[in-house]
């Protein structure tokens, strides 16, 4: 299987270095700048997108449905597994990378990484049995596709801009 995977585009708490996690913000304008830049890119993808699968958040579903609308008749359904990692209390607030580790995000009641993988992975086991051959494409947020990189290709992992896109084989 080919799979796509498109971070969903700005917000104006990325702007602003906020964990987002679960809670549901839009699109800025920017977002949706890199959203219909995306899906033209998208336009005549080979091998074709056969099926868009996005999470339910208001910001991914948005660039979802922006990619959706250019690239005509593909389906999407949208995949609780592929929400943000929930941060619990640290939404809203400045993120200051590298200064918690996983205790002290646990201890802000954040969904653990163990948990964050377990369900990805179950996303990615289930749509390549059902797409063995084909090419789908994932909108979602950040730290599922840094999980999305862990589970293809194990270690490290890298940061992923809104609005980019990365192509993986699984």
């Amino acid at each position: 299987m080919t799979l796509l995977y498109l971070r969903h585009g700005q917000t104006d708490w990325n702007v602003q270095g906020l964990f987002q996690g679960r809670t549901d913000i839009p699109l800025n304008e920017t977002g949706r700048e890199q959203a219909r830049a995306q899906a033209a890119a998208l336009v005549g993808h080979q091998p074709p997108i056969e099926m868009i699968y996005a999470s339910p958040l208001l910001r991914a579903k948005e660039t979802a449905e922006i990619v959706q609308q250019a690239l005509g008749d593909v389906p999407m359904l949208f995949d609780e597994r592929l929400v943000e990692q929930s941060f619990g209390s640290l939404e809203g607030t400045v993120i200051v990378r590298g200064a918690l580790d996983e205790a002290g995000f646990a201890r802000h009641g954040a969904e653990p990484l163990e948990a964050l993988k377990a369900r990805v992975g179950s996303f990615l086991d289930e749509i390549s049995a059902k797409h063995p051959a084909q090419c789908v494409l994932a909108v979602a947020h950040g730290s599922v596709g840094r999980t999305v990189q862990h589970c293809v290709h194990g270690g490290e992992t890298v940061r992923v801009e809104n609005g980019a896109l990365m192509r993986f084989t699984y």
